[in-house]
């Protein structure tokens, strides 16, 4: 999502800051530049969220990843293996 045509510097974010506002919830996310390097993002909040929830469900599907793999035991292993903790 990388589009250069949305690019604002720090002075039109002072200037106008409004309209920047509404592009980015808009389309998203504008980027901002300083120096001729892009340096941040102004990101739309429900893109974000959709963001964090997505990157929530990949760490899940890692941890279930994690735990599919593990050596499963019956029930009855399990508790005389839990008798004997006791």
């Amino acid at each position: 999502m990388s589009n250069y045509i949305d690019t604002y510097s720090v002075t039109d974010l002072r200037h106008k800051t409004n309209e920047i506002l509404k592009l980015a919830n808009a389309k998203g996310m504008v980027y901002l530049v300083r120096r001729s390097k892009t340096e941040a993002a102004i990101i739309d909040l429900d893109y974000l969220n959709a963001l964090r929830e997505a990157y929530e469900d990949y760490l899940d599907t890692l941890e279930f990843d994690k735990t599919i793999k593990l050596k499963k035991i019956s029930l009855e292993k399990h508790k005389q293996s839990y008798r004997k903790t006791l």
